[in-house]
């Protein structure tokens, strides 16, 4: 027995485990290229197989495995044409200061890497930052030059790696808008990387080719985050100060793609003597009295929009927008990050938000008496008239829409809130849900409404992690005794989602745009619950 117990204990049983491990690889290995060639000549098949490798814990394993398969070749010849040094994708090696692993290694570490933004995203929106990865870096052996002192050089292999992503997804199933994703993805995956180029003109021309679209931008951020983490540790620490930077912009320029909009989603300031689809330039003369006549309280133009109360199935509240009359059509973000140039933010804030107030007051055939008032924390804190806000309060239901409040210190914004209370108004936290902050953070704040980021609305009936994150954010408002108020719903099916999962109050295009003039929306209401959603509510 003693024999028997001695011989156990020469047995290195953590080799036995990983040769067993290596053994269950392997097979999967077999496994998966006998399904390639099952589905050689299916698209989606195929584009499903691979997307499932590239989302698999074990990623780097599989796909360095697979590369050794002629199916594998096949399907991405492009990873197999030698440059000038007789290197491919898979063996092209980087001899920089910048980087620690070949390309492929690269490549292999960014997948892993990858699909962690900080926003909550889906199966969709993960499949596309997985191809991303395994495509963004494909055109280096193409365009690899070594230099004199023996370093590699690779410039303009984004460029490339677009060109060679383009042609291996039009051989695959997807959609023009995926394609059209993950090659600007691709194409920006390596630029704006040093501090001194995330200026408001690179960032709002950065936004421009997201389509100003807060999503997307999480997104590109988090495609260079995992490209700095495959990188080496100096890299990604600098990349770390740059990060903060762009979610500063995410924050502080792109709040008010949720505000008024045309049919195309651009927000702009209007005219009343041009086509509203019409953007037109505008100078910095034409801009500087635009802003004296806003200061003189001139040119504006309050609109609402009505917050429904599912349940009552009535008007519950109203948000209300400042629009601008002007002779030419501008975006509102345009005219916004202008008045932050020159000093004059704040003041235009506090101007638009007391004349809101003050046309509320006067607004006839109102069904609610519940005012929602977009309000940056940092123009609240430096310039908002307290006294005379306080004063409005007591005649009116103010609900200030906080934006910008991710860097403040609670115990400083709950003083605030606290304050807003004594004097009868409330307080929501706008576009939450994309930014830093957690659910579990705001635990400390007594608020009385939280109000998700329109993002997390769009897409949500194909979105299982944006439904799950609502459902959670909808428990803890119950605990929490306050309110989530879903934006941005657009048609029956996002709203009845909605109201599976628990939430009672919207606002959207699909009950009313923002107008001008209050009329009666009772009939309609309930006329629209009715198409649809009325037994989920009865």
């Amino acid at each position: 027995m003693e024999e028997f117990d001695d011989f156990i204990d020469e047995v290195d049983t953590e080799n036995i485990a990983a040769d067993l491990m290596d053994v269950k690889e392997k097979a999967r290995v077999e496994s998966l290229i006998n399904k390639l060639k099952m589905y050689d000549s299916n698209k989606q098949e195929l584009t499903n197989l691979y997307t499932t490798i590239l989302e698999d814990d074990n990623v780097a394993y599989l796909l360095l495995k697979l590369s050794q398969s002629p199916i594998f070749v096949k399907h991405f010849p492009e990873f197999y044409i030698k440059n000038q040094y007789g290197e491919d994708v898979i063996n092209c090696q980087q001899n920089s200061p910048y980087h620690k692993y070949g390309v492929f290694r690269h490549i292999l570490t960014t997948i892993e890497c990858v699909g962690n933004p900080q926003i909550p995203i889906g199966k969709w929106q993960k499949k596309l930052l997985k191809w991303t990865m395994f495509l963004h870096d494909i055109g280096k052996p193409y365009v690899k030059v070594i230099l004199d002192d023996g370093t590699d050089s690779f410039a303009k292999h984004d460029e490339k790696s677009v060109e060679l992503a383009a042609g291996i997804l039009d051989r695959f199933y997807f959609t023009e808008e995926d394609k059209k994703i993950i090659l600007t993805l691709i194409k920006y995956h390596d630029r704006y990387l040093n501090e001194g180029e995330i200026t408001y003109d690179n960032m709002k021309f950065l936004a421009s080719e997201l389509n100003n679209s807060k999503e997307l931008f999480y997104l590109l951020l988090d495609v260079k985050d995992s490209d700095a983490r495959a990188k080496n540790v100096d890299v990604y620490n600098k990349f770390k100060l740059v990060k903060n930077k762009y979610i500063e912009f995410i924050n502080k320029y792109m709040n008010y793609d949720n505000e008024i909009t045309d049919d195309d989603n651009q927000e702009i300031i209007t005219s009343n003597d041009i086509s509203k689809n019409s953007i037109e330039s505008i100078s910095k003369p034409e801009l500087d009295m635009l802003i004296e006549d806003v200061m003189s309280k001139r040119r504006m133009k309050s609109v609402y929009q009505p917050v429904i109360d599912l349940k009552k199935k009535s008007v519950y509240g109203y948000e209300v927008f400042t629009r601008i009359e002007n002779s030419k059509n501008i975006r509102i973000v345009d005219f916004i990050n202008y008045t932050n140039q020159i000093g004059k933010y704040e003041k235009i804030q506090q101007i638009m938000m007391i004349n809101s107030i003050e046309s509320f007051e006067n607004t006839p055939q109102k069904e609610a008496d519940l005012l929602f008032v977009n309000c940056d924390l940092n123009s609240y804190e430096k310039y908002v008239n307290k006294p005379r806000l306080y004063d409005m309060m007591a005649r009116n239901k103010i609900v200030l829409e906080f934006q910008n409040y991710e860097k403040k210190d609670f115990s400083e914004i709950q003083k605030i809130i606290t304050n807003i209370h004594k004097n009868k108004g409330f307080v929501a936290l706008d576009n939450f849900g994309i930014g830093t902050l957690s659910i579990d953070d705001i635990n400390m704040l007594d608020i009385d409404y939280i109000i998700p980021d329109i993002s997390l609305i769009r897409e949500l009936k194909d979105d299982v992690e944006k439904q799950k994150f609502l459902s959670d954010l909808i428990t803890y408002s119950i605990s929490k005794g306050c309110n989530v108020i879903a934006i941005g719903v657009e048609d029956i099916s996002t709203l009845n989602l909605l109201i599976e999962l628990g939430v009672n109050l919207v606002q959207g295009y699909y009950f009313s745009k923002p107008i001008d003039v209050l009329k009666n929306f009772s009939t309609s209401i309930k006329t629209l619950l009715s198409s649809g959603a009325n037994d989920a509510i009865s």
